[in-house]
């Protein structure tokens, strides 16, 4: 899925993403998280997430980061960089920490 995300804003159809297409996009994340599988893919994340305790939240949060990637390559301060990190990069730890397991008493943010 996250592969999938970024090659929407940097593959060779990105320069036709629009801002709407990102919040389809979105859309059938929503979709697929409530058992509603647009295709094999999506299938296969959402069969993970019926067995997981995974949180919708990081996997929106990435779709945010390629919506800054649509306008933005520059960032004039480390805390706009940051969050910018946390939106493309960061949110992946976030998916995959609940598939892969931590330590009970770990806590995950």
């Amino acid at each position: 899925w996250c592969r999938r995300t970024d090659e929407l804003v940097d593959g060779p159809n990105s320069s036709y993403i629009t801002p709407k297409a990102l919040d389809r996009w979105e859309k059938r994340l929503e979709d697929l998280f409530e058992g509603r599988p647009y295709d094999m893919y999506d299938a296969a994340l959402s069969d993970t997430a019926s067995k997981f305790p995974i949180d919708i939240q990081p996997f929106r949060d990435m779709i945010e980061g390629m919506r800054l990637d649509l306008w933005k390559s520059r960032y004039r301060t480390f805390d706009e960089l940051y969050l910018y990190c946390y939106y493309v990069a960061g949110t992946v730890g976030l998916m995959t920490v609940p598939v892969m397991g931590i330590a009970p008493d770990s806590k995950a943010s």
